[in-house]
């Protein structure tokens, strides 16, 4: 079966991603597909990238750029951004993306990707004080095979149908004041729930100037701090993009519009700025779901679990809907003197309900009670060729967590990045969203270091490793350990059509033998090897191609197996009617989950799709956008998954008794 995909794969590879597409996707690609692997929701965890598109939809012009908006910029390094605005300052005005080639760190890919954000035309026109935009997006998915829950005689089965929708709205009014309004329906949940109130539904409104009040939200909003070690609420991208995003950009509040429904606060939020300080507080009380038991040696109701994937599809699941409440309040005091900045600050989230009395083992050490508190310390510090930063942690027990690192730029071609950070076994916080490499990282202490250089004209070579170390049991590692992480990344641009990249990543790291005969099981190393090649190449402005082999690799003591992945993406744009399309046909071959590969698919705006492939089988699909008028664009996706090797996908309520999984997508934005 193999060498039936690999020839498959060659000849298909001959053939042909369009631009207007392509650039955006290849922003997030790396990113999102980083996040899947490590078991991180990409649907849902998608703010950053929806800020993105959102600053994508309304251009800034070049002369109007500032820190605060290229700092939202998650592909601009430090170090491009200084020497951006260092640009700007000195060459004013500036006419074509193209002056911007005389800086050194800047790229063609890069500039390329800016200038979907940033516009190089001279402004002939200002907008009234007071005018008003809305951009209205309308979705709906189905899926045509029906997986059992659907069948109306199991009485635990769903209680709603298949379609998945989804509704955002976003207002603005004059250049300060905002507002959005966000609805989702996952499959099998009903419209509303039984008080009548719309199943998923969030909101803010946002005040946003350059004067003393700089920010304030009320509804649903991000904090986001320091590091990550005491709150961050939003989206975590950790090693999955370039050597510098390691450093994270705590840039205090930020609206909330995404669909995850339990990482966000809602409440109030507000940024005040005098001089060379900065104030930001907020407050949050927020209704989460719960799993309530009752415990009768005690006498006492407690929560077993929070649940947070936000599905409310059966009875059970909706017996746990907004059965808890959580206040979350805090403030960060930010002192900001030309390269130095300096963070200081406290939060506190209290419960209204017990947590679980008996927490499962690797969690004991630092168990979160139903009352919490964090403090923090966060630095950055910043010359032309080094940034140095850092953030120190503490519960109300003294239980401490820090990180710091630096990133260096001795020469226009290379640049390093170094990060350690230590996690004490008791420390924890409800937002704990640092780089690490465990979700709960309790006892964790390592070290990264990355590079980046140009070795000759028109190649790129990144590379990084990351140590790291476990003092305490880890969520299916019963017993301390340590382990490592590779990536390997080369880029060849053989010319203005032409890109060539390879990738290796080999992550070693231990884990319980499934299957064990003893009750505590024993633990293993894998060593888990990946191997990408990529070609990249357009013809003209208006088609692209792209085509990827992979191959997995996994090995430990118990178990040995592969994987496969091909695949070839072929993108054309219609400059009349304003119509464009991609095509995509892959094929796969994986001996197990262990094995799985996941691969970035283009999609509708604002949602993101990285399917995990396992099994044997193909997956085509057809993702055609249309502009009907200048502010009405519709987009169709239709997909489907073929397996070769069984009859039957999914398990429990989600088995499909098929051997194919067909979607098919259709969003409606109508601008105003």
């Amino acid at each position: 079966m193999k060498k039936h995909l690999l020839f498959t794969f060659i000849l298909v590879s001959i053939n042909i991603k369009a631009q207007d597409i392509s650039t955006k996707d290849a922003i997030t690609s790396q990113i999102v597909e980083y996040l899947a692997e490590n078991g991180i929701d990409t649907e849902t965890n998608t703010q950053d990238f929806n800020d993105l598109i959102e600053l994508s939809e309304h251009k800034t012009n070049i002369h109007n750029v500032d820190k605060r908006f290229l700092e939202q910029l998650i592909f601009l390094s430090d170090f491009q951004i200084k020497d951006l605005l260092n640009y700007i300052k000195t060459y004013r005005p500036i006419y074509s993306r193209y002056q911007l080639q005389a800086i050194n760190s800047f790229n063609p890919g890069l500039i390329e990707a800016l200038s979907l954000f940033v516009s190089f035309e001279e402004e002939t026109t200002k907008h009234h004080k007071n005018y008003f935009n809305a951009n209205i997006l309308i979705r709906d998915s189905y899926d045509f095979e029906t997986p059992i829950g659907y069948n109306k005689k199991n009485s635990t089965g769903y209680l709603g149908n298949k379609h998945h929708l989804y509704q955002k709205t976003i207002f603005e009014y004059g250049s300060n004041i905002s507002a959005g309004l966000v609805y989702e329906k996952d499959p099998g949940e009903k419209l509303t729930d039984d008080k009548n109130n719309p199943e998923f539904l969030s909101g803010y409104i946002q005040y946003e100037s350059n004067k003393t009040i700089e920010n304030i939200i009320i509804g649903d909003f991000n904090v986001n701090f320091g590091q990550g070690l005491a709150i961050w609420s939003g989206s975590n991208i950790g090693k999955g993009g370039d050597i510098f995003l390691i450093k994270k950009r705590g840039d205090g509040i930020r609206k909330y519009s995404s669909t995850n429904e339990s990482d966000f606060l809602r409440g109030i939020a507000s940024s005040i700025k005098w001089h060379d300080l900065k104030l930001t507080s907020f407050i949050s009380t927020k209704d989460i779901d719960a799993n309530i038991e009752y415990d009768s040696i005690n006498n006492l109701y407690y929560a077993s679990s929070f649940p947070s994937s936000g599905y409310h599809r059966t009875i059970s699941e909706l017996s746990k809907k907004n059965k808890a409440n959580r206040k979350t309040y805090g403030a960060n005091l930010q002192y900001r003197l030309k390269n130095l900045t300096l963070s200081i600050g406290s939060m506190y989230q209290e419960t209204n309900i017990n947590n679980a009395i008996t927490p499962a083992i690797y969690k004991s050490l630092n168990y979160l009670h139903s009352n919490s508190q964090n403090s923090f310390f966060a630095y950055n510090y910043g010359r032309s060729n080094f940034i140095i930063f850092g953030e120190v942690a503490t519960t109300s027990n003294f239980d401490i967590a820090l990180t710091n690192g630096v990133l260096i730029k001795p020469t226009s071609s290379i640049s390093t990045s170094l990060l350690y950070r230590n996690f004490s076994k008791k420390y924890n916080s409800p937002w704990l969203n640092a780089f690490s490499e465990s979700s709960n990282p309790n006892g964790e202490s390592g070290l990264f270091i990355g590079i980046s250089a140009y070795p000759i004209p028109n190649v790129e070579i990144q590379s990084s490793i990351d140590i790291f170390k476990f003092n305490w049991l880890e969520y299916n590692i019963n017993k301390p350990s340590n382990g490592y992480e590779i990536l390997l990344k080369t880029v060849y641009k053989a010319n203005s059509q032409t890109k060539i990249s390879f990738q290796y990543k080999e992550k070693d790291k231990a884990r319980n033998i499934s299957d064990s005969e003893y009750t505590i099981s024993p633990i293993e190393n894998y060593n888990l090897k990946k191997v990408r090649t990529q070609i990249d190449f357009e013809t003209s402005t208006n088609i692209s191609l792209q085509c990827r082999f992979e191959k997995s690799f996994y090995n430990s003591q118990s178990t040995n197996s592969s994987g496969l992945l091909a695949y070839c993406n072929l993108s054309y744009r219609l400059p009349k009617p304003k119509l464009s399309f991609s095509i995509r046909y892959g094929v796969f071959d994986t001996d197990d989950y262990n094995a799985r590969i996941y691969a970035y698919e283009n999609d509708v705006l604002y949602n993101f799709s990285i399917p995990s492939f396992q099994d044997k089988g193909s997956r085509a699909y057809l993702l055609s956008k249309l502009k009907i008028k200048e502010n009405i664009t519709l987009w169709l996706k239709f997909a489907q998954t073929w397996y070769s090797n069984k009859k039957e996908i999914g398990s429990g309520l989600q088995t499909i008794n098929s051997n194919t999984k067909t979607n098919l997508k259709i969003q409606l934005q109508i601008k105003i």
